[in-house]
């Protein structure tokens, strides 16, 4: 691999690239992948879209978090579940002094996701869940017995609150995973501070859905370059959302 912006270098460690103004201020970081035509999944799945490059950012990227945040459709779809910190990975999360437990928290304001779903498989490191009032009290009360279930927004989830919550935990470096559609709503409520975002050198053709999808945005969000790299014809970028 190799760093294209700010400045060319061949083989770079990907954790300074990645922990560089991130480590020391935190935030929140969304990661997603595209082909170059601009579709989100092949055959369904971002797995089609995904090269070594991208598997080795993906890695990184939870080195260097507190938290995944990721939507619930997602996190059923890509078989999600309990993050379990190799002695390589502890290591590199103590150089960042970082926590080893890496939780899991899932965005849900319809709470379709099954008590029997992977990601409830270990009691001692149970998800968060963040919905709102308007989701169904029985589903929230039996998912209260396998996840800690917060509410946050009345008909709609709330992620500002959301983030507010998971600062107050000690969980400033927040990963989000996607999907598409919690990528869009958490950029329109002004709580997304950064994309990172994997370019596969793929065309997969009409009919696959975009990396944002959902309501409708009354404003563009303009975003500055920070870093480029690229790998047998894979771009990844990194840029910063520009609040102004």
């Amino acid at each position: 691999m190799r760093a294209l912006v700010p400045h060319g270098i061949d083989d770079p460690d990907l954790h300074e690239v990645y922990a560089r103004n991130w480590v020391e201020v935190g935030g929140v970081r969304v990661n997603m992948i595209s082909s170059a035509d601009g579709g989100a999944t092949a055959a369904g799945l971002s797995e089609g879209l995904q090269t070594p490059g991208d598997n080795r950012i993906f890695a990184v990227l939870r080195d260097l978090a507190d938290v995944v945040l990721v939507g619930a459709a997602t996190a059923v779809a890509e078989n999600y579940r309990p993050v379990t910190a190799s002695a390589e990975r502890a290591a590199i999360r103590d150089r960042f002094g970082l926590r080893h437990d890496l939780p899991i928290a899932i965005a849900s304001r319809s709470l379709r996701i099954s008590r029997d779903a992977p990601l409830f498989g270990d009691p001692s490191r149970v998800p968060i869940i963040y919905t709102c009032e308007s989701a169904d009290a029985e589903i929230r009360r039996s998912l209260a017995d396998v996840a800690d279930v917060v509410i946050c927004g009345t008909d709609d989830l709330d992620l500002s609150a959301v983030r507010a919550d998971l600062a107050a935990r000690g969980l400033t470096r927040v990963l989000c995973e996607g999907g598409p559609t919690l990528f869009g709503a958490a950029v329109n409520a002004g709580a997304v501070d950064e994309l990172c975002l994997s370019i596969s050198p793929l065309l997969v053709g009409p009919g696959s859905m975009r990396i944002i999808d959902g309501a409708r945005w009354p404003l563009h969000h303009a975003m500055r370059l920070t870093d480029l790299l690229e790998e047998d014809g894979a771009l990844f970028a990194r840029y910063r959302l520009d609040r102004d």
